[in-house]
């Protein structure tokens, strides 16, 4: 049975909010830690002779930016404490749709999924190409592509008593 609300949908009470966070924040560390586990453990002893300082080095950079989101994840979804610690209040809601957040949980799952078909062949560590990639479509959809193709402000037509009084301070 499929129930379809109407209308404006119920808004989340900060305690729910907070709870949230911190499963998100939980979920994503379990996940950041029993990838790279996982990935180290299966390299090591079983694709040991593929194993080399170009794909070590590969392996590290994606660790990296993958704790980076992992660490910025977790301090916007750190409650805000009153003096006695109990949570107030959120800073952020992770799982707003649209939220920043977003594309630091999608960088953690991409690096996963980059692990996963890294140990079928080493020529999946080129995927990691996109991500600059995808941060520049998304720069440039969000701040660069509306600036540049902005259009030009339309001059409205004064009257000419204001146009008198623009030139007169204008001449001073």
């Amino acid at each position: 049975m499929n129930k379809s609300t109407k209308g404006k949908q119920g808004t989340r009470g900060t305690k729910q909010i907070i709870e949230e966070n911190r499963q998100t924040v939980d979920f994503y560390f379990k996940v950041f830690l029993i990838s790279n586990i996982a990935y180290v453990i299966l390299r090591y002893f079983i694709f040991w002779d593929s194993f080399t300082a170009k794909f070590i080095a590969l392996y590290l950079i994606t660790a990296l930016v993958s704790f980076i989101a992992y660490y910025f994840i977790s301090y916007v979804g750190n409650p805000i404490l009153d003096e006695k610690g109990f949570a107030v209040d959120y800073t952020s809601d992770l799982n707003m749709p649209g939220h920043v957040s977003e594309y630091a949980k999608d960088v953690i799952l991409f690096s996963v999924i980059q692990y996963i078909l890294s140990l079928i062949s080493n020529y999946f560590w080129l995927a990691l190409i996109t991500i600059p990639v995808y941060v520049f479509i998304k720069i440039w959809q969000n701040f660069l592509g509306p600036w540049f193709f902005e259009p030009a402000p339309e001059e409205q037509p004064q009257d000419q008593k204001k146009q008198k009084v623009k030139t007169k301070v204008v001449r001073r």
